[in-house]
């Protein structure tokens, strides 16, 4: 998939979707969005830290008209960039700041995420992403965005997730030292690679996350594992949850 080169972000927006190739990425990031989480053209998607546009720009040419995309990220500068960029050439793509405060990427935000209410009715989306998001938020801040999702996800939508989960498998493969990143650090049901920076990687125990979902009535429909921890043959890095509302 070919893209206008200035539907690509420089490089001082790296830290918005980590480097490396971002076509590429972009390109992989919709094939599982297809595959695990059956997203189709004509779907409202919610892009849950759309960050520089990394999944949004892929989807400028998947989403049919009767489709619509609405993004939000903490990170103004890649939301600026993406309302600039994106936006001009394809109005059904509205991206919004959210003036949350995160260590790492809006060190400055009034609101706590433990707090935020997303700015959509309930039921607004057939299909909710988050890649990365959850990797970087500690327990009260997950557990308020997850409830969001919750609300504003339509009957039958489903939401697809990124997360480290810990279970039996993940830690022993942490404590060989196969882990990317190694978060060999434990506060009750999560983990962290660097005491003195939280956020910048988080995991959380698999029980908890699938506690989470049972509290709010979402079905984890899928699972799929990814090489973080040490997995041989994993497409994915991160750890892929795909729950549905009934």
């Amino acid at each position: 998939m070919e893209y206008p080169s200035d539907l690509i972000p420089p490089e001082d927006l790296w830290i918005a979707f980590g480097g490396g190739d971002f076509r590429a990425m972009g390109e992989k990031l919709l094939r599982q969005f297809i595959e695990y989480a059956g997203l189709t053209p004509h779907d409202r998607v919610l892009d849950v830290g759309c960050g520089a546009g990394r999944a949004a720009v892929p989807l400028t040419a998947y989403l049919s008209g009767r489709g619509s995309y609405r993004g939000f990220d903490a990170y103004p500068f890649g939301v600026d960039w993406c309302r600039e960029h994106i936006t001009p050439r394809h109005p059904r793509f509205v991206f919004e700041r959210a003036d949350v405060f995160n260590t790492l990427y809006n060190p400055y935000g009034k609101t706590p995420a433990s707090e935020f209410r997303f700015p959509y009715p309930d039921a607004s989306f057939e299909c909710i992403i988050a890649t990365s998001v959850f990797t970087h938020m500690l327990p009260a801040d997950m557990a308020r965005y997850f409830e969001e999702m919750a609300r504003v996800l339509a009957p039958g939508g489903r939401a697809c997730i990124t997360y480290f989960l810990l279970n039996d498998e993940s830690r022993a493969l942490l404590r060989e030292g196969r882990g990317k990143p190694a978060l060999t650090h434990r506060y009750g049901s999560f983990y962290v690679e660097d005491p003195a920076a939280m956020e910048d990687a988080v995991g959380y125990s698999e029980s908890f996350v699938r506690a989470m979902y049972a509290s709010r009535g979402i079905e984890i429909a899928r699972l799929i594992p990814g090489s973080w921890c040490g997995r041989a043959g994993m497409d994915n890095g991160q750890d892929i949850v795909v729950g549905v509302k009934p």
